[in-house]
């Protein structure tokens, strides 16, 4: 029976409202990706926020008979999710709770958390989640239980299914329950009698079944994310144990999860690294049995196709290009909470080792700098081989598990599968404690014969994997869509018939993430395959991995740079396949997503494994949408800055006053009017600011030190809000604080004039843009006598923009001089409280710490608000695209305590935007300095 999803969606709004739900054409091919290989476009997303949204989905979902997958961060591997139907998205603020008990050995988590803020927040107390994956610093906790995902150092004993302690559940029919509450438990026993009494009856056939149970045993003995975890069955005789074990690793298919409660474990307070180098991977897997003991924590494994890969890359070793063909490295990392066991633990290491020749002697070293140089061999892997390979092709990441006994043979089978299937560029590395090898592949899907060709590369692995050496052909990255295909395979006939009654008696409508572990589709794994095909050099590379979307300003808003990028993919494509109509009709319709509403922030490259830049790729996008009639008016602007630039400030001081004649609604209407004529006229807001001036530095003094002071556009532009607690200008400001600390203060004759080009690129006119970069280089190069002078600038983005410019002298951020220089010459008085915002300059120059230092001290406490990284402001346009920086501090006013009355940051538009949504002042550190200075 066909789904009118016409109806399933009219049943969604009238149920969670407009905002929660889209069925846009655009946005639907945008969630259609996650980190797997494959794209399945959803026919409507729907983003959750409560579990009453859940429940209203689910409810709709059973009324219509259609089928639901649940996302949280999409970071899985291999397909698990995304899904026709309804594709229900954890929210941007809802499910997020983080609530550690008194004695610190539990902590509950919505399934929203990610795993690396779950850490943080146990940090204290010397704590951590159990499971460790790659991904921790994005992806969360819904993901990583329902995948059971596990990292270096977890293994088996610390992943999700050995240390969730309780879980809050949705299922199918809309029933809730707690695992962890013998009230719910109660409720459900009575409600679900059935449900119980078969999965009790189901634990005890598989036990009774001595040749399944042993079966399940042993593979369940190294990592295994194969199928369903039926370890259950075998391990717990509780109802309500099963239900707990069984949802881990369920990828989705069996219930929702509202939040997980786990058992938390200890984190080591002192680490030792050792890199040990082998002739061969036979000895490299010689040396991993002896070692699984206390004394070692983590021990990962390269084989010579990784080590080629990454030597003689930045930050590599440089005696990587010494070592012998074959060679293989093994890093092997100890923890203690005290240093003689840690010594004690190292030394263990070595002498265990003693019988196995290596190229080098083993040495530990419990120093960051050093030992972060080993791990960032294992680190530098994926960007290395993502970054680096031809365009057009995808990245592939598989994981497999052995018996330690297996590794070395299994690893010369795999390498042979590579070179037999025509991917030579094949790399392993992987957990070696747990047997646990990933690979790399980096193949082409641009044809039928493509896909073939890796379909039958992995009906070998399989093969190989499960009838040679009796392994997992999924160690921890889930099951999904990737080795559906295998699951009856590797498990056999009696325990995927377990695995088909489970799915079953949790679901019997089908409903749940339906191709998901158990799909009867031979060949389901080679089907819905994303292209990869050429958008831009500056986004080529990306593996839509999803590590960008924490940070992005617009994730709440619309799109972040996975969706944006997957967006202009489809576009590159039916442009390539001569479908030109259908690809100009998708770019006008994506353009507001897509190019609009970026804010060019770059803080998706920081936090990009391969260095993708979508700010810099939508400014160059821009390019094409100015008229000529706009490029008139950029051009103008940029010969006649310094006369715009006052026009700008002296209006703004006379909207003032206007405001404060007329009030709010008179003074907006008259914007309104403004806007329908000229796009360049900004909205209005009652924390608009007055104008700004250009300091007056006092006479010189021969026997003082001088600073040449550029006073950007922002600070000169936009003066005091009414929230702000004076009226002095920026420039005012660094002038009293540069002149108190004993400097000469110099500033251009022309700075109205004066710019770094900022407004110009981010409407894509680079020709003016870099014009008027070389046009403030050359002049700070002059007034500084070529460099003899110091030349600070005073906004944070501008000084940014600068410096790439590669100046002929050198430019100072006022943060990082009033870090180095100042501090040191004045003495401070502390106030109690502040706020401080780190965001996207900041962190693009990593100068975070020195805020954060110049923060201390000159307040008692300096808070934080946690998860607002960029403010979206985005130089002007938040003065055209306000909700793109509403959007982004959404939260911020909850998050600052209501004793903070002020807050700080470098950059004045930015700090503009966080007046009006924080509810408090936030202007310059420099405003801080002075008055604590004073």
């Amino acid at each position: 029976m066909s789904i009118n999803y016409s109806a399933v969606v009219a049943d969604l709004k009238a149920q969670l409202g407009q905002d929660a739900v889209t069925d846009d054409a655009v946005r639907r091919f945008a969630w259609s990706t996650d980190a797997s290989y494959f794209r399945i476009v959803p026919e409507v997303v729907v983003h959750a926020e409560t579990l009453e949204q859940a429940k209203q989905t689910l409810a709709v979902a059973r009324q219509h008979n259609a089928p639901v997958t649940f996302r949280a961060a999409g970071t899985s591997l291999s397909g698990q999710a995304i899904g026709e139907g309804i594709l229900l998205i954890l929210g941007h603020d809802g499910f997020r709770k983080i609530d550690i008990s008194e004695d610190h050995q539990k902590v509950s988590l919505g399934v929203a958390v990610i795993g690396a803020d779950a850490n943080m927040a146990l940090k204290p107390f010397n704590k951590k989640i159990g499971p460790d994956p790659a991904t921790l610093a994005s992806a969360m906790v819904g993901g990583i239980v329902s995948n059971n995902a596990s990292g270096m150092c977890c293994g088996t004993a610390q992943n999700s299914y050995q240390t969730i302690s309780s879980a809050k559940l949705l299922f199918a029919d809309g029933t809730e329950l707690d695992t962890g509450c013998e009230q719910s438990k109660a409720a459900f026993a009575e409600s679900n009698k059935a449900l119980l009494a078969e999965l009790t009856e189901l634990s005890q056939l598989t036990r009774n079944n001595e040749v399944l149970a042993n079966r399940i045993r042993k593979k369940f003995s190294i990592k295994n994310t194969t199928g369903y975890s039926i370890n259950a069955l075998v391990d717990f005789e509780d109802p309500f144990d099963l239900i707990n074990h069984l949802i881990v690793g369920a990828e989705g298919t069996l219930a929702f999860v509202e939040e997980v409660t786990y058992n938390t474990v200890d984190e080591a307070k002192f680490k030792a690294s050792a890199m040990a180098v082998f002739y061969n991977m036979v000895d490299a897997a010689r040396a991993i049995p002896p070692i699984k003991c206390d004394s070692v924590a983590a021990a990962e494994l390269l084989d010579w196709a990784s080590i080629k890969s990454v030597t003689g890359k930045n930050g590599m070793p440089e005696w990587l290009s010494e070592l012998p063909e074959g060679a293989a490295i093994l890093l092997i990392e100890s923890r203690a909470n005290d240093e003689a066991t840690l010594n004690q633990y190292t030394q263990d290491v070595i002498a265990k080792l003693a019988h196995i020749e290596t190229e080098r002697p083993i040495t530990f070293s419990s120093d960051p700098a050093v030992y972060g140089e080993y791990w960032a061999m294992r680190s530098g892997l994926f960007p290395i081989i993502g970054g680096e390979r031809p365009k057009g092709t995808s990245v592939i990441i598989e994981d497999v598990a052995f018996e330690l006994e297996h590794l070395a043979n299994a690893a010369s089978d795999l390498t042979d599968l590579f070179h037999k299937h025509g991917y030579p560029e094949g790399v392993i590395y992987g957990h070696a404690l747990a047997g646990n090898f990933h690979f790399i592949i980096t193949p082409t899907f641009g044809s039928q014969a493509d896909i073939d060709r890796f379909h039958g590369f992995m009906q070998d692995v399989a093969e190989m994997v499960i009838d040679k050496y009796d392994g997992s052909m999924k160690a921890e990255h889930g099951t999904g869509r990737a080795v559906a295909p295998f699951v009856e395979m590797e498990w056999g006939a009696d325990a995927y018939t377990l695995m088909k009654r489970i799915k079953q008696i949790f679901d019997p409508q089908g409903l749940l993430n339906p191709g998901v572990i158990l799909n009867d589709d031979a060949k389901v794994h080679v089907k819905n395959i994303k292209p990869c095909p050429v958008v831009d050099d500056f986004v080529d590379k990306c593996i839509e991995c999803g590590f960008c979307e924490k940070t992005c300003p617009t994730s709440a808003l619309n799109f972040t740079p996975r969706q944006r990028i997957a967006t202009l993919r489809e576009i590159a494509r039916l442009d390539a396949s001569g479908d030109k109509q259908a690809a100009d009709e998708m770019r006008a319709a994506a353009k507001y997503d897509v190019i609009d509403t970026c804010a060019a922030c770059q803080l998706c490259t920081i936090s990009c494994p391969v260095d993708n830049s979508m700010g810099q790729l939508v400014r160059k996008l821009r390019t094409p949408y100015i008229t000529t009639t706009e490029q008139k008016v950029l051009d103008f602007q940029a010969k006649h800055f310094g006369a715009v630039n006052q026009v700008i400030s002296t209006g703004f001081d006379v909207l003032n006053i206007i405001h404060k004649v007329t009030g709010d609604s008179v003074t907006n209407g008259l914007m309104k009017v403004g806007r329908m004529v000229s796009k360049e006229v900004p909205y209005w807001n009652p924390d608009f600011a007055k104008g700004g001036n250009l300091p007056k530095p006092a006479p010189a003094s021969p026997d003082k030190e001088t600073v040449v002071y550029f006073p950007a556009c922002g600070g000169r532009t936009f003066g005091p809000t009414p929230k702000d607690p004076d009226n002095r200008t920026l420039p005012d400001v660094v002038v009293t604080l540069l002149e108190r600390a004993g400097y000469n203060v110099v500033t251009p004759e022309n700075t109205r004039h004066l710019c770094c080009g900022q407004m110009w690129e981010s409407k894509g006119d680079f020709k003016n843009a870099d014009a008027k970069r070389e046009e403030l280089i050359d002049a700070l190069s002059k007034l500084s006598e070529n460099g003899k002078v110091p030349v600070v600038v005073d906004a944070l983005s501008c000084t940014y923009r600068a410096l790439t410019g590669n100046p002929k002298v050198e430019i100072t951020d006022l943060v990082e001089f009033m870090h180095d220089k100042l501090l040191p010459k004045l003495t401070l008085t502390k106030k109690a409280n502040v706020a401080l915002h780190l965001g996207c300059s900041a962190r693009k120059m990593k100068l975070e710490p020195k805020m954060q230092a110049i923060a201390d001290a000159c307040s008692g406490s300096v808070k934080l608000p946690e998860g607002i990284t960029c403010c979206g402001y985005a130089g002007e346009k938040g003065l055209y695209k306000p909700e793109i920086n509403a959007s982004a501090l959404r939260n911020i006013k909850k998050l600052i305590p209501v004793e903070i009355k002020e807050g700080y940051y470098a950059n004045r538009m930015c700090e503009v935007g966080l007046t009006q949504h924080s509810g408090i002042s936030y202007r310059h550190l420099a405003y801080l300095l002075e008055e604590c200075s004073r």
